[in-house]
């Protein structure tokens, strides 16, 4: 209807760009258990389906503050058949676009947070259960989802952050964490897979005009599906993406809104039927020649202000 149409045109997301490719995906549990289904390649979360997964990061935030505030912990179920298990996956997902050298440290810092939350918890239940020999401590593994363009060059273990690790290595506490980069995928391998969490890598993949071209190639129909039978509320993190992406492009707010309220009234397939009118450098010189002339006109006005200052000094 042309009502639903307007309301569309003026989509305007409420959250802040600067969140709106992380926590936001990773909150929503069906994403959640395709990412580590299809993308960590561990056999342990082989089998994990949304039910299997409790989002608990609001339980550690008093703990971990502001640095915290875009990442993600999540309690996951492991169905065993002698009995259900908890594990936890520590998901490191700002929206990287670089490579972060002291991710190892700040890791750390979480899981020690986790542990003794857990020791509390657990010592509340039965008294002195922590120092008993058959106390054991949850499974974390440390996750950190990168969409930069650059190769992950971080150390991947924790001694490598450490002084002397090669003398007095068994002195010092190690592990490892994983990196799922979007750039370790082609667009191919990423269409295969034709889940949500694809679409989403997929989009996040977009940050040249490059980048751009190459998304033009990928299959129209797979994507249309992809979004079409999509969750709604898995609709709505596509927009915001999507949101996302324009503002870095510096796209102008008007025509950002435009293309995602068309997107969200005809789907995905609006983006290809319509990829030519959305020329990413054509609107970033628009955006350019929109800020000169609004230069100009400020000049303009300061010179009349001037002069209009130099005439009533005149008269007085």
């Amino acid at each position: 209807s042309q009502d639903k149409r307007e309301k569309n045109a003026s989509y305007q997301p409420e959250m802040h760009v600067r969140n709106a490719n992380s926590r936001e995906i990773f909150k929503n549990n069906r994403l959640t258990s395709q990412f580590l289904r299809n993308y960590t390649d561990i056999p342990l979360l082989a089998n994990v389906m949304p039910e299997d997964i409790e989002d608990v990061s609001e339980k550690y935030q008093a703990f971990l503050g502001v640095e915290f505030e875009s990442d993600t912990i999540k309690k996951v179920y492991i169905r065993k058949a002698d009995g259900t298990r908890e594990v936890y996956v520590l998901s490191l997902i700002e929206h990287k676009s670089d490579i972060d050298y002291d991710v190892a440290m700040q890791l750390l810092r979480y899981m020690c947070v986790i542990w003794q939350e857990y020791k509390a918890t657990q010592n509340k239940i039965q008294e002195g259960s922590s120092r008993r020999k058959n106390f054991r401590y949850p499974l974390i593994i440390p996750i950190v989802y990168y969409e930069g363009k650059r190769k992950w060059t971080a150390d991947l273990n924790l001694k490598d952050r450490i002084e002397f690790s090669e003398e007095m290595e068994k002195y010092i506490p190690d592990f490892t964490y994983q990196v799922v980069s979007v750039r370790q995928y082609t667009n191919e391998e990423l269409s295969e897979k034709h889940d949500e969490m694809s679409l989403v890598m997929l989009i996040n993949k977009i940050q040249t005009e490059e980048d751009l071209s190459e998304f033009r190639k990928v299959s129209e129909e797979m994507v249309d599906s992809t979004y079409g039978n999509a969750p709604d509320e898995i609709k709505e993190i596509y927009k915001k993406i999507l949101w996302s992406l324009l503002m870095k492009l510096k796209v102008p707010n008007e025509e950002a809104s435009n293309i995602i309220g068309e997107i969200g009234g005809h789907g995905m397939g609006y983006l290809f039927e319509n990829m030519d009118e959305i020329d990413i450098g054509a609107l970033k010189r628009k955006v350019a020649l929109t800020r000169q002339r609004a230069e100009e006109e400020k000049q303009r006005a300061d010179e009349e202000k001037q002069r209009a200052d130099e005439e009533k000094q005149r008269a007085e």
